[in-house]
């Protein structure tokens, strides 16, 4: 039996020690991807209170993951996210959550180059479409596989990797066009 299917076994059965793993395995994962979508802090405890709550109503009746427990609970998530956007009506701005390179380690120049860029990139992916930035934001900043990104989206692994392509050279081309413009500057 794997990891994941101990930790499926004992979650399902209630085992307090199944559910704190399974909590401590998943929830950095979880509330960066909503702190991407949603921004606000509090917001965020709220809404990954509510996704934990959801995966143990299914685990309660024994539907959980098929194949990947990383592209299941993501596919709560993104219901989750989906319901509040759905009950609200303003859009609150997105933050990056983590820097690219730690902040410790760059003078005061680089921390700004770095804090532009990263606000470039920000930029560029709210103009892809909803379901490009899906998937450029499980892929790469949660770094889920495809099969995981596909069970999580509910497509299929080949139109992942469509999604995945057409996004990456949409960003491409946006941050090449930046890039072209500081240059004209």
């Amino acid at each position: 039996m794997t990891n994941e299917q101990v930790l499926l076994e004992k979650a399902k059965q209630l085992n307090p020690d199944g559910l704190r793993e399974f909590h401590r395995r998943f929830y950095a994962m979880v509330a960066r991807y909503v702190q991407f979508k949603v921004g606000d802090p509090r917001t965020v405890e709220d809404l990954c209170g509510e996704i934990f709550v959801r995966a143990l109503e299914a685990l309660r009746r024994g539907s959980a993951w098929r194949d990947s427990p990383q592209g299941w609970i993501m596919g709560i998530a993104r219901n989750v996210v989906a319901d509040h956007y759905r009950h609200r009506e303003r859009v609150s701005e997105v933050e990056l959550d983590e820097q690219l390179t730690s902040a410790e380690q760059m003078n005061p120049l680089q921390q700004a180059i770095q804090s532009e860029r990263n606000r470039e990139l920000v930029e560029a992916i709210q103009q892809l479409t909803d379901e490009q930035r899906e998937v450029i934001v499980l892929r790469f900043m949660e770094g889920l596989d495809i099969q995981s990104v596909a069970q999580a989206l509910d497509k299929k692994p080949g139109a992942i990797k469509g999604l995945q392509f057409r996004a990456m050279r949409t960003l491409a081309q946006l941050m090449q066009s930046r890039s072209m413009e500081e240059d004209v500057i």
